[in-house]
């Protein structure tokens, strides 16, 4: 039996009958989801390549251009297979890939400053006779690591094509082979969570850091610069401590203090840190510490406030040790710690008192008598509606 076409006759197979070689589907890719994409990526300068467990690994420098062309041509279906979507530029890391892009004096160091980008493929192929700037050619390539830095490329050249002339990345390219959706998955969990390095970790061994612990060592106590496992004890303090009780206590900023921790070593960094002394640090530290433990001790049924006060009453307590001492923020030092630290173990009760006392008259001048809910007090803490009415009365 037979179909009679346009331009010629096609034979119509018997059913059940296997379909002709060159008649079959194309074979669906283990790594493919959407669309094919097969591209040619120019790499700049020279590349390391090798076989591995049956895998072909390559290894280059791809300029930020070349990354933009690409995504030009195939946009998100170069994608498909990473585990986030943009986050835009309002995230801090984002934001910070685009000032370096359009900084002239930072983007030729663009490469040292990015983790840059994974991609698997299908295939890859190049000239291996060539020595530099190897044209590589992928089938079926996708971006498992690295999405949010290639987006923000992207973006940021389209809005201006001049910007980074000379700014590239590296790039990881892997060739896997048929059967390979469990590979793949493994590998995109594991180049997406690792333990991520925060502000703190990029922080730790700066100058002020490093300072800031050899006056802290000098005081008879440990200054933990770097994350770790497990709590600190009595003579221990962290540098996140550290950072929270010095901008409660000493910066004046107690609603920053509790709810922009994520801030306190970035944008918060050198309010919090610049000219910061050992017994400056400690001192606050120690007045936070004082006041959490009076709080979760107390005797009774406290007022509910309290729970979102600590920062507020640590502030206030600062203030009236200063008062009581003669001393201002500046004169905190290692000669005047041991007259802090005593003023605090003698007459902490009555600092915390006369701190609860002006936090419930400012709060009376703030609601009056009537009642207020929970979530109206946390968010009067939150935003600092009260510091007005504390700086008045202080």
């Amino acid at each position: 039996m037979t179909i009679r076409m346009l331009g010629g006759i096609v034979p119509t197979p018997c059913p059940g009958a296997p379909v002709p070689s060159s008649e079959k589907p194309p074979r669906t890719s283990t790594l493919q989801r959407g669309p094919q994409v097969d591209a040619v990526l120019t790499l700049s300068g020279g590349i390391v390549a090798e076989d591995l467990n049956f895998k072909r690994v390559l290894v280059g420098r791809i300029g930020v251009h070349e990354l933009h062309r690409i995504f030009e041509e195939h946009g998100d279906r170069l994608l498909e297979r990473n585990i986030r979507r943009y986050l835009g530029h309002a995230n801090r890391v984002n934001a910070e890939i685009r000032a370096t892009l359009l900084d002239p004096n930072a983007s030729a160091d663009f490469y040292f400053y990015n983790n840059g980008i994974t991609v698997v493929c299908d295939r890859l192929d190049y000239n291996a006779l060539q020595k530099s700037d190897h044209r590589v050619q992928l089938k079926n390539l996708q971006v498992i690591n690295g999405g949010q830095t290639c987006r923000v490329i992207h973006q940021t050249l389209s809005e201006d094509a001049s910007c980074a002339p000379d700014a590239h990345l590296l790039i990881r390219i892997y060739q896997l082979p048929e059967g390979s959706a469990e590979v793949v998955q493994a590998i995109t969990k594991a180049t997406n969570s690792q333990s991520p390095v925060d502000l703190r970790d990029l922080r730790s061994n700066d100058e002020w850091q490093q300072t800031l612990g050899l006056g802290i060592e000098d005081l008879g106590y440990v200054y933990r610069r770097h994350r770790e496992e497990g709590g600190t004890g009595a003579r221990e303090v962290t540098s996140a401590a550290v950072a929270e009780a010095v901008l409660a206590v000493w910066r004046q900023r107690p609603h920053q203090a509790k709810v922009r921790r994520p801030e306190h070593f970035g944008r918060l960094y050198d309010l919090i840190f610049r000219d910061l002394n050992g017994a400056q640090a400690l001192t606050a530290t120690l007045i936070y510490r004082a006041v959490e433990r009076r709080r979760k001790n107390g005797t009774g049924a406290p007022p509910d406030h309290v729970a979102y006060a600590s920062h507020h009453l640590a502030m206030m307590i600062g203030r009236e040790m200063l008062r009581d001492l003669g001393l201002t923020v500046a004169d905190v030092s290692h000669r005047s710690f041991a007259r802090l630290q005593a003023a605090l173990a003698e007459e902490g009760d009555r600092y915390y008192a006369l701190a609860m006392d002006a936090l419930a008259e400012a709060l009376r001048t703030c609601y009056g008598d009537r009642e207020v809910s929970l979530q109206q007090l946390a968010a009067t803490f939150r935003r600092g509606d009260l510091l007005e009415m504390l700086d008045a009365a202080a």
